[in-house]
């Protein structure tokens, strides 16, 4: 049908007049159908099949997610959610999520051959590490985890928990250790501001004598 500006619209299946880019056949009906929310009664009708977290993409429920807040920030741990210890965090650089990584240690000349592990957050896109700010954890007792456990399946699934028993342990280490980090950095704010402003009520009491 022409439209009075001259364009092509079409009519869907609940007679709602609508531009070709904006609808759709719909395989089920095998109706023309159009995903406008501007018209009464719409033409289709949504359902949220599944929810997950745009940034680390791992699967939430809807209500954590309508907030903004993904599963991670409320634990679940080994039991529950994602299975993660650690919250999604962003790149203080980039903005980018940030994901947690067990590397070795830099190897002093005392420390001889023995190489330290060590649990960091780490920005694939723009390399920033959490070790720049001192953000890290103690991941040497995931050593003996390093390679597989050959044998018995009932054995080898025991060393599989083992290990992940481990590196939960280790995720939720740094995660405290960052939350540190930041209450000693609030503190030093605030203890920042509350000098300024007796800085300011003195010179107010000086101006007002």
């Amino acid at each position: 049908k022409n439209s009075t500006s001259g364009g092509v619209v079409y009519v869907d299946h609940a007679r709602h007049l609508t531009p070709l880019t904006l609808t759709y056949h719909a395989t089920a009906s095998r109706h023309l159908t159009t995903g406008r929310t501007d018209v009464v009664p719409p033409s289709t009708s949504v359902e949220v099949d599944s929810v997950y977290c745009p940034r680390c993409f791992s699967y939430c429920t809807a209500p954590p997610t309508s907030l903004g807040v993904c599963e991670k920030s409320t634990g679940g741990g080994l039991g529950g959610g994602c299975g993660s210890a650690t919250s999604c965090k962003d790149c203080p650089i980039c903005f980018c999520p940030v994901s947690v990584s067990i590397d070795a240690a830099p190897v002093s000349a005392e420390a001889g051959d023995d190489k330290q592990l060590l649990c960091h957050y780490l920005c694939g896109y723009c390399g920033w590490s959490s070790q720049e700010c001192g953000v890290t954890s103690n991941a040497s007792k995931l050593k003996k985890y390093q390679s597989s456990r050959k044998g018995d399946e009932d054995v080898a699934n025991d060393w599989e928990k083992q290990r992940q028993e481990i590196i939960f342990e280790i995720s939720r280490d740094l995660e405290h250790c960052l939350k540190q980090k930041v209450e000693q950095r609030n503190k030093h704010c605030d203890s920042l501001f509350s000098s300024i402003v007796e800085i300011f009520i003195k010179q107010e009491e000086e101006e007002e004598r």
